[in-house]
């Protein structure tokens, strides 16, 4: 969907001095979304977006407690390619420009194989956010070289299964670690 220069325009203060990718694209209900690189300027924004997850989101899209959760977000806001990214999703609620939607992979030092995990305002779910943030991320690790991305995930994230199921990859249950579901997709 082409957006005429009004939309555009209200997004030119986040877009200007970027020196990384971003794309303007519509949800599925045609509103405008801003899809970035995360950058440092974005810390207290993304720590606002992380904590409005909910206290149980967090453990359930990073499988993870997160009492230090400023220790943990500082770890978050680390991005360098090849080995890590982020990207952010923003739009607008009213005159305020809001982070609505996350996705980042990581990997260790010469790793063939990085994991994700995507999180997305519960205002903002089902318009194809995690989509589309999922799209440009696997885009994004395929061109570094990766051969694979996936995640573990709680078995009852019925949300991620779907979101995974209708990108293509793999799912299959890995009971290893508790009641989890493992997907898997090849990049090549």
């Amino acid at each position: 969907m082409a957006y005429d220069t009004s939309v555009v325009t209200r997004f030119d203060d986040e877009t200007k001095a970027l020196s990384g990718d971003y794309w303007l694209e519509p949800m599925r209900d045609g509103s405008p979304m801003l899809i970035r690189e995360l950058a440092a300027r974005d810390r207290e924004r993304d720590f606002v977006f992380f904590k409005e997850l909910g206290s149980g989101t967090p453990h359930f899209r990073f499988l993870a407690s997160f009492s230090e959760c400023e220790g943990t977000h500082d770890q978050l806001m680390d991005v360098s390619l090849p080995n890590r990214m982020a990207y952010i999703a923003l739009a607008y609620e009213g005159t305020e420009l809001k982070e609505i939607g996350m996705a980042r992979y990581g990997a260790f030092e010469g790793d063939a194989h990085c994991e994700f995990a995507v999180a997305v305002s519960e205002k903002w779910r089902r318009k194809g956010v995690a989509s589309a943030l999922m799209q440009h991320l696997m885009d994004t690790a395929k061109r570094q070289g990766f051969q694979k991305i996936s995640s573990m995930d709680a078995s009852n994230n019925r949300p991620m299964d779907g979101l995974a199921i209708s990108l293509g990859f793999d799912c299959r249950n890995n009971d290893e670690h508790g009641l989890k579901i493992f997907h898997e997709y090849e990049l090549r």
